[in-house]
């Protein structure tokens, strides 16, 4: 039995820290994440890592154009595109403080994917994959 609650436990405490809050980001409206750093906030790369697997390093090193960071309706937002290629490739990551989750879009040569932490969608990042 003992073991057993030992493993739930451990897993539980796996969640929890997987699940940290990002409410620290909102300090940082209207800079621009090249400003602050963003990509190497070790919570908010940790989630998306998690999240985007390697396509995480993707959207890494061809976010070269980005506009500030905004926080509107409790939640985060930054964009970002590849130089000389911002129609075609671009992203967004948001980040919805009163659910804690992260949501991300990634439109590579006009393809668009979408990932959720949680699978739900977010109006945000629906708007900008719908953009024309």
């Amino acid at each position: 039995m003992k073991i057993y609650l030992s493993i739930i436990l451990f897993t539980l405490n796996i969640f929890v820290q997987s699940k940290q809050s990002l409410n620290h980001l909102q300090k940082l409206r209207g800079q621009y994440p090249i400003e602050v750093n963003l990509f190497k906030d070790k919570i908010l790369n940790k989630r998306m890592k998690s999240l985007l697997k390697d396509r995480f390093f993707f959207l890494k090193n061809n976010w070269t154009v980005e506009t500030p960071i905004e926080i509107r309706n409790n939640m985060f937002s930054a964009w970002g595109c590849q130089q000389h290629n911002c129609s075609n490739t671009n992203f967004i990551i948001v980040v919805d403080f009163t659910k804690n989750v992260v949501y991300v879009g990634i439109r590579e040569e006009e393809k668009i994917k979408i990932f959720s932490e949680d699978g739900t969608s977010n109006e945000q990042v629906l708007k900008w994959a719908n953009r024309n």
